[in-house]
């Protein structure tokens, strides 16, 4: 088999998604705003990183979950035009594609609201096990424990871990989330996202910023990236640490950005690029990526749902 740049692991979804006017909290009403019935979209973090990386020239298989319905199908064969290796996808029979439902508000942070499906099941098939071994990368992205422990476990030292983080204690429970960060050489992340990190190393809740920080780098010896929507990301690496700033674009769903940004950085990491450089063209890449965003393929409502 030909070496594979990387393998990417997690949750395929059907994605919908809404503005709403203020976060959704308990006891308190929020608007959705824009479209009454938003078109749905082929989602979930692991699809949308391993076609970035399929699309910027890279050999890549994808682990992962689809239910045997017009979702599923459509996205299978989807996956497999943008070039990307679906021997490690499984299709399960008699059940629906997982749903996502991503309610945005004005300062750009995002809520999920995730049905699994059937995907909780999902465990290390046999391809993908046989893919591991000819990968230099292994991506986790938000995916089942029971499926992320496997790959763990099967991973031989040559092949890298990089962690696009997702705030999901479901999928990370403490124990493996320090797992990761002690294993990883690239880790992804927002700011909220980084109190999730930091709970599993013992830091106390509402630490300031820079205190989570510098628990997460005497944890772990990978490349730290932190991201800040419209304002680009920080970068922190062994030699230094450096603010790479963005151009804020406007749009309504910018859905799957976050999987584009986390791509383009590896991108750049497989081809040597040092941090600082990788940041910059990950930012020119996601920037790229909302400009386009009209053009992403919109699913049709299918004639008949398995349920």
């Amino acid at each position: 088999m030909t070496e594979l740049d990387a393998l990417v692991a997690g949750d395929a979804a059907i994605t919908f998604a809404w503005q709403v006017s203020v976060p959704p909290s308990p006891g308190r009403t929020s608007k959705l705003l824009g479209a009454v019935e938003p078109e749905g979209r082929f989602g979930g973090c692991a699809p949308g990183v391993a076609l970035a990386l399929a699309e910027l020239g890279h050999r890549v298989a994808l682990v992962s979950w689809l239910g045997d319905d017009d979702y599923g199908r459509a996205y299978l064969t989807y996956l497999q035009s943008g070039r990307v290796d679906t021997a490690g996808v499984e299709i399960a029979a008699g059940q629906s594609s997982a749903r996502a439902l991503m309610l945005y508000d004005g300062n750009g942070s995002a809520t999920c609201l995730h049905h699994p499906s059937g995907s909780g099941s999902l465990r290390l098939p046999a391809a993908g096990r046989d893919r591991l071994v000819q990968a230099r990368w292994l991506v986790l992205t938000a995916g089942p424990a029971g499926m992320t422990r496997d790959l763990l476990d099967a991973r031989g030292q040559q092949t890298s871990v990089a962690w696009n983080v997702k705030g999901d204690p479901s999928h990370y429970p403490i124990p493996l989330r320090r797992r990761i960060i002690e294993q990883a050489q690239l880790l992804v992340f927002n700011r909220d996202e980084l109190a999730f990190l930091a709970e599993a190393l013992d830091v106390p809740e509402g630490a300031a910023l820079e205190e989570q920080l510098t628990s997460l780098r005497r944890a772990s010896g990978a490349v730290l990236v932190m991201t800040d929507g419209r304002a680009g990301c920080r970068v922190i690496w062994p030699e230094g640490d450096a603010v790479i700033p963005a151009k804020p674009i406007e749009v309504e769903d910018p859905t799957g950005v976050g999987d584009a940004f986390f791509a383009a950085f590896l991108s750049a990491t497989i081809r040597g690029q040092a941090p600082p450089k990788a940041a910059e063209q990950a930012t020119a890449y996601a920037s790229t990526f909302l400009q386009r965003r009209a053009a992403t393929p919109v699913i049709a409502q299918p004639r008949r749902d398995i349920s």
